[in-house]
């Protein structure tokens, strides 16, 4: 089975044709974007760990943009925001484009922008590789950026 290797940013038409063909390609992320996802991740720590307010990280969302979050109640505050927008509804999207959203989503997410730590983008990679493909409804969104769900019903072929 061949390897395609992906690099942040630089995806192209071909090679997304190429991973959603019904040979699953392995895929790996280019080596070069590591220093970048670990810097990201290490800034939010940071920030956990510091007195400044930091929106979404120690602060609530939206309205509550303003309202601290206890230090204590940081990794709860993730979890809580997970399970937000965990709901969906509808009919499953198909294999191959759920297949696309992760690899997107992990190469979107590898760019090192996002604050994520390297767990999560390889975790990604990892369901791909292993022909996982998580069951996403066509249908459900809150709106958020970088959201999973598209926000409309969508029609796929």
């Amino acid at each position: 089975m061949s390897t395609e290797v992906l690099v942040p940013g630089k995806l192209t038409l071909a090679q997304l044709r190429r991973l959603c063909a019904p040979e699953r390609l392995q895929v790996q992320l280019d080596p070069g974007c590591r220093a970048g996802i670990r810097a990201s991740a290490d800034l939010v720590r940071r920030a956990t760990e510091g007195d400044a307010p930091v929106y979404g990280v120690n602060t609530g969302f939206g309205k509550l943009a303003t309202q601290r979050i206890a230090r204590d109640d940081l990794a709860l505050l993730q979890l809580k925001l997970l399970r937000s927008h965990a709901v969906g509804v509808g009919e499953p999207l198909p294999e191959r484009v759920v297949r696309l959203i992760l690899l997107l989503k992990a190469t979107s997410l590898a760019r090192g922008y996002s604050g994520v730590r390297e767990e999560v983008v390889d975790g990604l990679l990892a369901l791909h590789n292993r022909g996982v493909t998580p069951l996403i409804p066509c249908r459900g969104s809150v709106g958020a950026s970088g959201d999973w769900r598209p926000r409309h019903t969508c029609r796929c072929p």
